[in-house]
């Protein structure tokens, strides 16, 4: 139990939903295979085309076809977050809750969410520089490109440094527009109005999302505007989750069990082409479903309810920071392990080797760097200290 405590996520909040952060362990714990597999092929020099030309990529029997598709983890990452900041909005405009205030809203995003980003993109340049042997010169501006969020904005391309970070980039610009879009809606009286409003916020994403792709627009693809949609689906949970609170606490059943499957199925159906005004819709109606099953499903949401799912799950910002730059690190050593005959047995010895390390690197930076972030009152804390120390106070 004091192992769970030490690992558990801080939350100042009296409502501690485990399975939201089990939804965060399907999350990154696809991506995470997608990322391995992705540096494996990397390190033995195959590119996606000729991998797939060597798996089998039949559509659900084939191992390839489902683990080309497991960056779908990234949406449901979009989704949990749209959930996650809308709340506190409809509790103040629904439920007449107390009032978000913006100053301390975004006050605590920079200091929950900065001090583990900024830390983990030092280190990876460094990396980089000093062992990899980049040009100092030629990376830096990427550096600060990165701690501004807007590399993608700027060289239309992901971050050198750490590529997944594009998502935090699209994540923070959720971040900032999230309160107007809030005051816009519920500046319209009338219910069909907003209605239309929502409406209308989709159909611009999907057409955003469409036109950037086909239009070859790189600098925009990855922006909010093509993955609203995304947000605005557990937002649009969020709302469910609040609007019926009677249905969320009666006994599960396993019917949601099979919606679950349903969705997870649809979801990895429909995921690609991405670009496809149906897919989109489709996909974000499976994450609505997928989040319905964890919540009402007897063994969804017994699986997802587990603490070392919930933990992994609480820990999914520390995971998602450093996979990427640390998988394609190792890998440049495991990779060398000889073959076995078989592509995915070779994967697997992969994951047995480099797995465990991982999660050594990334529960220490999560105990040391991100948890610490999590108690909203850490800066004062710390300049209490330091005051201490100097003999200030």
């Amino acid at each position: 139990m004091n192992l769970i405590n030490k690992f558990r996520r801080t939350t100042h909040s009296t409502s501690f939903i485990p399975e939201i952060d089990g939804l965060r362990f399907f999350a990154i714990i696809t991506v995470i295979f997608y990322h391995l597999n992705t540096a494996y092929l990397r390190n033995i020099g195959l590119d996606l085309t000729q991998w797939k030309e060597t798996v089998d990529m039949s559509p659900y029997t084939g191992i390839g076809w489902w683990f080309v598709r497991f960056d779908v983890g990234v949406k449901v990452f979009f989704a949990i977050s749209g959930f996650i900041l809308a709340m506190p909005f409809l509790k103040q405009y629904l439920n007449d809750g107390k009032k978000v205030q913006l100053g301390d809203y975004f006050v605590r995003r920079l200091t929950r969410l900065e001090p583990p980003f900024i830390i983990s993109l030092i280190v990876f340049y460094i990396v980089q520089v000093f062992f990899l042997h980049e040009d100092f010169g030629a990376l830096f501006p990427h550096f600060l490109a990165g701690l501004t969020y807007t590399h993608v904005f700027i060289y239309g391309e992901p971050n050198p440094i750490n590529p997944v970070t594009w998502s935090l980039e699209t994540e923070a610009q959720f971040y900032i527009i999230l309160p107007f879009l809030m005051t816009l809606l519920f500046a319209i009286k009338h219910r069909l109005f907003r209605l239309v409003f929502i409406v209308l916020l989709i159909i611009l994403s999907i057409y955003a999302k469409s036109y950037f792709f086909y239009e070859k627009v790189p600098h925009l693809e990855s922006s909010i505007l093509a993955y609203l949609t995304n947000f605005v689906s557990g937002a649009f949970f969020a709302w469910i989750f609040l609007s019926f609170q009677s249905f969320f606490k009666k006994d599960k059943h396993l019917l949601f069990d099979l919606v679950g499957l349903v969705a997870i199925l649809m979801m990895f159906t429909w995921y690609k082409p991405q670009a496809y005004w149906l897919n989109n819709i489709l996909l974000n109606l499976s994450i609505i479903g997928l989040f319905l099953s964890v919540f009402k499903g007897q063994l969804f949401n017994w699986f997802f309810t587990r603490p070392w799912v919930y933990l992994l799950g609480g820990m999914c910002y520390s995971l998602y920071l450093l996979h990427f730059a640390f998988f394609f690190l190792v890998l440049k050593y495991s990779s060398k392990i000889p073959s076995l005959g078989n592509y995915w047995i070779d994967l697997m010895l992969q994951f047995v080797v480099v797995i465990p390390l991982f999660l050594v690197v990334a529960g220490l930076f999560f105990l040391w760097i991100e948890k610490p972030c999590m108690n909203k009152d850490w800066m004062s804390n710390l300049l209490t200290t330091i005051k201490i120390k100097l003999g200030l106070i």
